[in-house]
């Protein structure tokens, strides 16, 4: 979930730099952004397998599921543009670039130790109606390459960056339109798979893409006059989604319009998030957020499971408080309490379930650390030195 040291400069198409780092590190804006998405994604998530399952039948939820759909189009759209947005550089720069290869790495090393801590969750409980089972070695085995959990997105983060690094020199025109096409057809698969991790995968890698190779638009929106663009951006995808809701799901013509929706829903999200960020306080919490969406994405499940499972929740979502505030409760005890305990990991031998351990990343940097890490190595006197600062600002969620 991508960081980028402060400074930064992301060169858009047509040459040229962006700056999206600030004097303390990225801007704040794009921090917020983050954090809202990923609370949105938690609550998402407790709507859909901890709220819903638990609440007596009789009681209509219509209105959450109502409210946590309508962020649809923004939650994972701006997510992977964010994404792409803090790796622009690096990544049109090539496998030259050694950070690339330390990014897909990276991700793929946190992935494969969250698959293990989810497959190790799977034999412990026993009950039914937790999400994300594995429920044999070989599931386990075939997710090594195809995932089927919520840890998709990590795997995916891995791919795109693998992908988008190799195609350095295509034009990038050609590549945002290629992505857009597998977007669209993406749209086209039979129902029963809709909601398969490799659609998902499918669909998502355009906004990946954009965030790589337009970071001056993203940029863009979120400075100069802000209500002349938050105007147009609202009109657009109040617009788009009207004529998205009146087609008919799966044909060519309502994945289309959904993907120039989720477009205009990011540009918006950009800008209101441009603007809560010079609210002190609520973009002080969001952007502590947004400096740590790994833990909170990946930690989510242990969570969701036992609030699932334990008896004295289940009690409570009888009640009109649970009702009413049940799933925010859930969110913020989710957040919080993965925030917490990867505080916790950090000061023991456990943070290397978010991050590489040493050893790998100096044989992926190379002896002088190739690429950001030797220049941070001149600059801090140690090769040594160089690596760790390297593997800091590539550690997915910082």
């Amino acid at each position: 979930m991508g960081g980028v040291a402060g400074g930064v400069s992301a060169a858009g198409p047509g040459g040229g730099g962006t700056h999206i780092g600030g004097a303390g590190g990225r801007a704040v804006w794009i921090d917020v952004a983050r954090g809202v998405c990923v609370i949105l994604v938690v609550l998402l998530h407790v709507r859909i397998f901890v709220f819903e399952p638990l609440v007596p039948e009789e009681v209509d939820t219509r209105a959450w599921r109502e409210f946590t759909e309508f962020f649809g189009p923004f939650r994972l759209p701006l997510l992977f543009a964010l994404s792409g947005l803090l790796v622009s550089e690096r990544v049109r720069h090539g496998w030259g670039d050694r950070r690339n290869l330390l990014r897909v790495a990276s991700s793929y090393w946190i992935y494969l130790v969250w698959l293990t801590v989810f497959a190790l969750m799977s034999l412990a409980v026993t009950a039914s109606g937790v999400p994300f089972k594995i429920h044999s070695v070989p599931d386990y085995l075939l997710q090594l390459v195809l995932p089927d959990t919520i840890l998709w997105f990590v795997f995916a983060l891995a791919v795109y960056v693998a992908v988008l690094t190799t195609l350095h020199r295509v034009p990038w025109p050609v590549v945002l339109g290629v992505f857009a096409a597998v977007a669209v057809g993406s749209g086209l698969v039979p129902a029963s798979d809709a909601e398969a991790m490799w659609v998902h995968m499918l669909y998502f890698g355009v906004f990946f893409a954009v965030g790589v190779h337009l970071p001056r638009v993203l940029v863009w929106l979120a400075g100069g006059r802000m209500l002349p663009k938050l105007l147009v951006c609202l009109v657009a995808f109040v617009g788009l989604l009207e004529l998205w809701e009146l087609t008919s799901l799966g044909d060519m013509l309502e994945s289309g319009l959904r993907l120039v929706r989720d477009a205009a829903a990011i540009a918006l999200a950009v800008v209101v998030c441009s603007l809560v960020s010079r609210v002190p306080g609520v973009s002080r919490v969001l952007a502590g957020v947004g400096r740590r969406t790994l833990p909170v994405y990946v930690m989510q499940l242990p969570w969701l499971w036992a609030l699932y499972l334990l008896p004295f929740v289940r009690s409570l979502h009888g009640s009109d408080v649970a009702l009413y505030l049940g799933p925010v409760v859930a969110t913020a005890v989710i957040v919080g309490g993965s925030l917490l305990l990867h505080a916790g990991m950090e000061r023991t031998p456990l943070r290397y379930a978010f991050r590489l351990p040493p050893v790998l990343v100096a044989r992926i940097l190379g002896p002088v650390g190739a690429g950001a890490g030797g220049a941070d190595a001149s600059a801090g006197g140690s090769a040594e030195g160089g690596r760790a600062r390297a593997f800091r600002s590539e550690a997915p969620g910082h």
